[in-house]
């Protein structure tokens, strides 16, 4: 039987980590399974232009909007050759089930189904990870009107309903219970840590609370203050690289940056590292984006949401306030940053996990 094929993109790591997290699952219920990057299938100069990109949206977030607002064709990025490669593997390997992170994937999904002729149909599972279509599916729908004939839309997250449809596991630990968490906020900017984040710090330290914060270089951990921690991606690291010395792709590699020492880059095995700290926090303090939710959701760790990056980012934050999940900074900040507020959205988070149906669990019986 040929592998479940999970095809990711490292643009943003709400595609990568959540294909990860994905094979983690299969490959514990015993299902073969193989994560494909789709940037690894750009021309070189394509690459090398994507961290010019995110150090541009970096610096200015009102840039990013914009440009996130822009529909996008990522075919003439390919490079045709190993296009061409990865399809013939497909073929010879009788590849037939995949899962689809990244709405690019599905231009280079047609070409191969063009190349089999009807000689077998394919399985194929479009997850969406926003509660409405991020940029890359909305590009898609302009050019491809019809792009998910044949296929099944899977919905994490469903606004119009104020549902959680499925989860997706992290890990294998429950929740730590939230009178045991130390009294510390994760403060982060997503896989491009960008946004508003940073200017959210001297508030927060306010409250007396510990900050966690994920920085996007090491410069930025220098203005640090007594009770925060800083923590990076390790710069030099790109998700659609080489597989890591065990042939798989890795988490990614993540440490602390204590000034005046080299700081220690770690992938773990069973999920992203940045989980760890979740599961032991307070709340969240981060933009809305599909995986954030998820880890919101799986470490049960209220959201405190800051400005979302686009109308799918937007949406996710008014589901996770109707479901009691989180709440906008602004409000939470109002509320003298109540933290009986966060426990009781902790409380609400435990009940869904409990009713929450695991995507992978469906799939695999299904």
């Amino acid at each position: 039987m040929p592998p479940i094929t999970l095809l990711a993109s490292g643009f943003g790591l709400g595609f990568y980590v959540p294909a990860l997290l994905i094979r983690n699952r299969l490959e514990r219920s015993h299902v073969e399974c193989e994560t494909v990057v789709l940037e690894h299938y750009f021309h070189s100069e394509k690459k090398l232009k994507i961290p010019e990109s995110r150090k541009a949206y970096r610096d200015d977030f009102a840039t990013a909007l914009v440009a996130q607002r822009l529909p996008m064709d990522v075919r003439d990025s390919f490079d045709p050759g190993a296009i061409e490669d990865l399809l013939d593997c497909w073929e010879r390997e009788e590849r037939r089930d995949f899962i689809v992170l990244s709405g690019h994937w599905v231009h280079v999904l047609r070409r191969y189904e063009r190349r089999l002729s009807g000689r077998y149909s394919l399985r194929v599972d479009l997850v969406y990870m926003d509660s409405e279509p991020s940029p890359s599916w909305k590009s898609l729908k302009k050019l491809v009107p019809d792009y998910a004939d044949g296929y099944r839309e899977i919905r994490l997250f469903d606004a119009d309903r104020t549902a959680v449809l499925y989860r997706l596991p992290v890990g294998s630990e429950e929740p730590v219970p939230y009178e045991r968490r130390s009294p510390r906020f994760v403060v982060h900017g997503g896989g491009w840590a960008m946004g508003t984040y940073l200017g959210k710090l001297d508030s927060l330290r306010r409250t007396g609370a510990g900050l966690d914060i994920v920085v996007s270089e090491p410069s930025e951990a220098e203005a640090g203050r007594a009770g925060d921690r800083c923590f990076l991606i390790d710069p030099a690291w790109e998700a659609w690289q080489e597989t890591g010395p065990d042939g798989r792709h890795p988490f990614p590699p993540f440490g602390e940056v204590v000034p005046g020492r080299p700081t220690a880059f770690a992938s773990p095995k069973e999920h992203h590292a940045l989980f760890g700290l979740l599961r032991e926090a307070l709340a969240i303090v981060s933009k809305t984006g599909g995986g954030t939710l998820v880890d919101s959701l799986e470490s049960a760790t209220p959201l405190v949401m800051l400005e979302p990056f686009g109308s799918h980012e937007r949406r996710n934050a008014e589901l996770w306030e109707r479901l009691g999940f989180g709440i906008s900074y602004e409000r939470w900040e109002r509320s003298g940053f109540a933290i009986d507020m966060l426990h009781g959205m902790h409380r609400n988070l435990m009940k869904a996990r409990e009713s929450g149906q695991d995507y992978i669990q469906s799939r695999i019986s299904g």
